[in-house]
């Protein structure tokens, strides 16, 4: 399990809305092309809803579900995929005048093969959650989009 803690100045609201926003997170989350909602009504505990990634010339698909969805305070997301079943969860908290955003994850591969290399592949995702919040930071905070 990753975690990570980073706090950012403006609101929960403001942050919640970058991890909400299919759009918004198109620009801080890499590789992510599209969020396809699977079931109707919106984010929601139970929604789901298919994440289209490329990376590395390749792309590939995820299903993902909502398993809690707290407005401006949490939201705890399961995907799986061919090979692997991950967990992100979001947790918001007002610190003054800012955010401090908990962040969460696990990464489970059905291949015996992969589950050798999970502590090397894990290392990599960590370093890249890092860079991934850091940017969140930075776009919440300018208030605007990614150039």
């Amino acid at each position: 399990m990753a975690a990570h803690e980073i706090v950012i100045d403006r609101s929960p609201s403001e942050v919640f809305t970058w991890l909400d926003d299919p759009q918004k997170a198109r620009q801080w989350v890499p590789g992510l092309v599209d969020i396809q909602p699977i079931t109707p009504g919106g984010s929601r505990a139970g929604a789901k809803a298919r994440h289209v990634y490329r990376e590395n010339g390749r792309t590939f698909e995820t299903e993902e579900e909502m398993l809690i969805y707290e407005p401006n305070r949490h939201i705890k997301i399961r995907g799986r995929a061919a090979g692997f079943e991950m967990t992100a969860e979001y947790q918001l908290s007002p610190t003054g005048a800012g955010t401090l955003l908990r962040f969460e994850s696990t990464l489970r591969f059905n291949n015996p093969v992969m589950r050798l290399l999970t502590p090397l592949l894990t290392r990599g995702a960590d370093q890249r959650t890092v860079q991934d919040l850091q940017r969140l930071k930075a776009l919440v905070e300018a208030g605007g989009s990614a150039t």
